[in-house]
């Protein structure tokens, strides 16, 4: 039996040679938009100080029994009008993926979205080729509304990105 998980506030005590290696491994950051920079020190710990400024929230992905940091997540795109929010999230450590651990991470997140914060639609957005996430997205109940497209010069134009909506409607049925 896989070993749940909880999330905790992200904080510079995170930052660890294991989270750098992370961020700096293309197999791991391949579906993230991190861009192609080595990130040193210095850049994630700017990156934890200004999250809650820029009203993101971040959070590390801990084993329940061993107490492991295996990932990080974050809620982010907060339109508090409309009641909207994005989630995003990635498992650094490659024996924790499969199983169903991104599927605990995003309950998590919409636990935190949903109950917590009293947000309504959570928007998501996968690469179309990332087909483990999509199928992930699915089991957890998003509904893909449409592709984005990337325009790309001198190509085809295709369909980069696919467009998630999970509302809390959804979420509160599903924990009734």
């Amino acid at each position: 039996m896989q070993e749940k998980i909880y999330l905790k506030k992200l904080t510079l005590k995170d930052i660890s040679k294991k989270y750098l290696y992370w961020v700096n491994n293309p197999e791991i950051t391949k579906y993230l938009e991190l861009g192609n920079k080595r990130l040193v020190y210095s850049d994630l710990e700017k990156y934890i100080k200004d999250s809650p400024k820029q009203g993101r929230h971040n959070f590390a992905v801990i084993t329940d029994k061993t107490k492991k940091h295996i990932g990080n997540c974050s809620i982010y795109s907060i339109k508090p009008r409309i009641k909207e929010f994005e989630i995003g999230w990635f498992i650094g450590e490659k024996n924790f993926w499969g199983g169903h651990y991104s599927s605990m991470i995003i309950f998590q997140l919409h636990k935190k979205g949903f109950v917590e914060m009293n947000l309504q639609k959570c928007i998501g957005y996968i690469d179309v080729n990332h087909i483990k996430a999509r199928m992930t997205n699915i089991f957890s109940g998003y509904k893909e509304v449409g592709k984005l497209i990337k325009k790309k010069r001198f190509c085809r134009n295709e369909p980069s990105k696919m467009y998630w909506i999970y509302r809390r409607q959804s979420y509160q049925s599903q924990n009734d």
